[in-house]
């Protein structure tokens, strides 16, 4: 580290601050200090906590960056010497304002320019791949463009799938060189777990007898929920009690407003089209048999993630991202394109209402603890950083 350390500024708050803060500390630690500033962070997901709890260990200090207008403070610091990563996660804030494809080009243009005045200054990029596209992306042109700029520029691309190269290859490429594969971590321990299946069930009315399908999560088009009021229509009356549970903040998207209408009037299901407070994930999570992803796009998922720390055998889509990380011990398939497919997985689904199953799903929750996967991210992030120096 070339770099002179500044004496902490007046503003706790501010990112150059805790940057300072954290090269201290890990100055003080005696490791070769490592500074990742990550974008943008997300509010309602722990995920970051997950990904980056073992990073300090191995001498990486992560600090959020709020706003894009902060990449000069970090880019700063590479300046003065310091060794810095910035690490882009979702993509979706970039060209969500644009008002049109030309707005588009010159809102991609301007965040490739801040990405390239940070790399001037001596800074390294790190990119998660978490989706195909931004899901509410209006001009998928421009966002597959911004994403082959960000892989371009990047010294690492982490993807947790390991078939991501393949799935996205039609909107952009990703070098094998570039690639730190590491998993999706599990929600172990993020979230309250006390409450058992009876209490559940009896806090949300539903009978002791019935197999309850839950779908937990934003409510947006991606998510499929039209497509799986079809396949749950289809599979009515055929003398088995089911009840299909949706929960989540719905959004303003196009064709919401008509399926939450659908959902409401639905006798067999219980709908809570509203934010669900991290305490009350597992009343829904506690109270169900199977999850259900009937996403119409797939890559990564962390309701998928959810689900199997919870024990739940899940539906998931084929051929995507998610399939790679479950198996028929606890799961079933169906293709995006084929509605009597998803049909068949929910009618087929109660086989998996088993404890083997179950011990199959929490197995796979282990395997993927965020303790391991952090452990994994750190160390592999390191040493790709270093083969590119």
């Amino acid at each position: 580290m070339n770099g002179v350390l500044p004496a902490p500024g007046q503003n706790p708050g501010d990112f150059t601050d805790r940057a300072i803060a954290a090269l201290r500390a890990l100055t003080a630690a005696s490791v070769s200090p490592l500074l990742l500033g990550y974008h943008p962070i997300a509010r309602m997901n722990p995920f970051h906590s997950l990904l980056y709890q073992r990073s300090w260990e191995v001498g990486i200090g992560p600090i959020p960056i709020i706003r894009e207008e902060t990449f000069p403070e970090i880019a700063e610091l590479s300046r003065l010497g310091f060794s810095t990563v910035l690490h882009l996660h979702w993509l979706n804030r970039v060209l969500a304002d644009s008002g049109s494809a030309a707005g588009a080009r010159k809102d991609r243009i301007a965040f490739l320019d801040r990405l390239d005045r940070y790399r001037d200054a001596g800074g390294r990029l790190a990119w998660t791949v978490h989706n195909i596209l931004p899901h509410a992306a209006r001009y998928e042109d421009e966002e597959a463009q911004l994403s082959q700029d960000i892989v371009e520029r990047s010294d690492v691309v982490h993807v947790m799938a390991a078939n991501t190269p393949e799935v996205v290859a039609p909107w952009f490429r990703i070098p094998a060189e570039k690639i730190l594969q590491v998993p999706h971590p599990s929600y172990i321990g993020a979230y309250e777990d006390r409450i058992s299946r009876a209490q559940a069930r009896h806090e949300l009315g539903l009978e002791p007898d019935e197999i309850v399908y839950v779908v937990l999560g934003a409510i947006r088009p991606y998510k499929g929920l039209a497509e799986l009021l079809d396949a749950w229509d289809a599979i009515a009356g055929d003398g088995v009690a089911r009840r299909l549970v949706i929960a989540g903040g719905p959004t303003e998207e196009a064709g919401i407003a008509e399926m939450l209408e659908r959902a409401a009037v639905h006798p067999s299901v219980l709908l809570h089209a509203g934010s669900v407070e991290p305490a009350d994930v597992q009343i829904y999570l506690r109270a169900a048999d199977i999850a259900v992803l009937p996403y119409v796009r797939s890559l990564n998922s962390g309701a998928l993630m959810l689900a199997l720390t919870f024990g739940l055998p899940v539906i998931v889509p084929g051929g995507g991202g998610l399939a790679g990380t479950v198996d028929e011990r606890f799961a079933r398939t169906f293709a995006i394109d084929e509605p009597a497919s998803l049909v068949e997985a929910l009618r087929g689904a109660h086989e998996l209402v088993t404890p083997a199953a179950r011990s199959a799903a929490l197995d796979v929750a282990m395997r993927h603890a965020p303790a391991i996967v952090s452990e994994q991210f750190a160390l592999g992030l390191r040493a790709a950083l270093e083969r590119v120096s």
